[in-house]
């Protein structure tokens, strides 16, 4: 499997599209608005790294609204239990 966190620029008016888009896609499994220098962030599961380019490019680019993307690959997941 191959993870990787998308961090997302969007049109100004267009971040509530973009979420609700990247959540209809299987491989998206969170997704975040944030304040910042991105406005999104996205966790991302495909079964390879040829899958990822694929969504990146098939999926993620054909969303009306996103203007730049930064694709970040988790080469392994660390988990705490900590509570807040």
């Amino acid at each position: 499997m191959t993870s990787a966190l998308l961090l997302i620029n969007c049109v100004i008016g267009y971040q509530d599209n973009v979420v609700n888009e990247l959540k209809k896609l299987p491989e998206f499994i969170e997704v975040y608005k944030i304040d910042g220098i991105y406005d999104i962030i996205a966790k991302v599961n495909t079964t390879s790294e040829e899958d990822l380019g694929e969504v990146m490019v098939s999926k993620t680019r054909k969303i009306e609204g996103i203007t730049t993307t930064s694709t970040l690959v988790i080469l392994k997941e660390e988990h705490t239990h900590t509570k807040l």
